[in-house]
């Protein structure tokens, strides 16, 4: 589901975080054995590794590995003679084609695990999509058969053009991109605050996963954009054997009157609900967790975030949230409601955040929606609600 809440137009032109567009970006792939492929641990560098070791950590900041311990992510993966880093995405591909968890990095390191299946599956053949770009190392996304056909991002750059799409860009292997629905906006009020109906279409470029619809509102005020990712609000679109086709029939007949519905609904159920502890703090959490967005920026979020939550520590007299038993922070009220965390996260995800960290925002602000909340019809009726929240991060200049 996406949301587009929050700002004011000079604002959004100025403070716009970083993304990436789909020209910046280029997508090759490989068909190789196997017993060809080679998986080197943490720290053990090939020889013929150009990268620095301050690029590739660099690179993969941020990113929750495939292991607690992290070992997965800072692994390296010999593909025909060339070193790439690992993402979560080619872990998870391999997970699902050879049927093992990713519990298995707890005991045993990627290179002993990945040696074992190649011992076993050294005939096997998989189409590996390897990821460039500019001042970056290249990385390997997802692999899969080598009889698959992956959209590439030039046909989802033209499905956007040609029925009006916006913000299309890419993460992680995946293009994203919002449409107006085949029944048009149909501007509607919840609340004091107008939305009009959009969805946004999650396309996975290497080869791995479904296409995902996800049901999306926009905030007429501002345009403010975050995907709320939730399996609720979301429609996986099926495989075909012509999937570029598949998909412009989608996006062409695409309409959920249901759907809509259903998130007009907890919006309007998060206008007249206080947040609790345990929901704005699981938000402060995420906000802690964005390492590509530059520090500087982080800071001055989490001083946004106490001055709209009323700065929980303080005024519980608290020395860490985390001390309190879950049930008590589900009780305990913020100085907020549900929907400013929403407009919050919707806000951070717009005009602060790296685009490698945009998705777990969107997670949870789906995640929210999805659930009842803790303190669900407490507040009464909706008041008047303030365009723009992040108000001194999107004032200073960000470097």
């Amino acid at each position: 589901m996406t949301t587009n809440m929050g700002g004011m137009a000079d604002a959004h032109a100025a403070a716009d975080a970083p993304r990436t567009t789909l020209d910046a970006v280029r997508i090759d792939e490989r068909i190789v054995r196997l017993g060809a492929l080679r998986v080197f641990n943490d720290g053990e560098r090939p020889g013929q590794t150009h990268w620095p070791d301050e690029a590739l950590s660099t690179a993969a900041a941020g990113r929750r590995g495939a292991a607690r311990d992290g070992r997965a992510q800072r692994a390296l993966v010999d593909i025909d003679g060339e070193h790439c880093r690992v993402t979560d995405r080619f872990w998870k591909s391999i997970f699902t084609r050879y049927r093992f968890g990713a519990s298995t990095f707890r005991y045993f390191h990627p290179q002993e695990v990945f040696a074992r299946i190649r011992d076993v599956s050294r005939s096997d053949t998989l189409r590996v999509a390897i990821e460039r770009r500019a001042g970056r190392p290249p990385t390997a996304l997802a692999a899969s058969r080598p009889d698959g056909r992956a959209v590439t991002i030039d046909e989802v750059a033209e499905i956007a053009r040609t029925h009006g799409g916006s913000g299309a860009c890419y993460a992680d292997g995946m293009v994203s991109c919002t449409f107006t629905p085949r029944s048009g906006e149909q501007a509607l009020a919840i609340g004091h605050d107008d939305f009009a109906n959009r969805f946004t279409l999650d396309v996975p470029i290497d080869g791995f996963g479904l296409p995902r619809i996800h049901v999306a509102l926009l905030r007429l005020v501002c345009e403010n954009g975050a995907v709320a990712m939730h399996r609720v609000f979301a429609s996986d679109i099926p495989a075909s054997r012509n999937p570029l086709h598949t998909l412009r029939r989608a996006v062409e007949c695409f309409d959920h009157g249901d759907g809509f519905a259903a998130i007009r609904e907890r919006f309007a159920a998060a206008q007249t609900s206080w947040a609790s502890v345990r929901e704005a703090h699981s938000l402060y959490r995420a906000i802690c967790k964005m390492k590509t967005t530059a520090g500087a920026a982080r800071t001055r979020l989490l001083e946004d975030f106490d001055r709209v939550t009323g700065r929980i520590q303080e005024f519980y007299g608290l020395t860490n949230v985390d001390t309190l038993p879950v049930r008590r922070q589900r009780l305990l009220p913020v100085k907020c409601r549900v929907y400013d965390l929403l407009n919050f996260a919707s806000e951070v995800a717009t005009h602060v955040a790296a685009q490698d960290d945009v998705r777990p925002l969107q997670s949870w602000i789906g995640t929210r929606l999805a659930d009842e909340f803790d303190l669900e019809g407490t507040a009464g009726q909706a008041p008047e609600f303030a365009d723009l929240l992040v108000r001194e991060t999107l004032e200073r200049p960000r470097g």
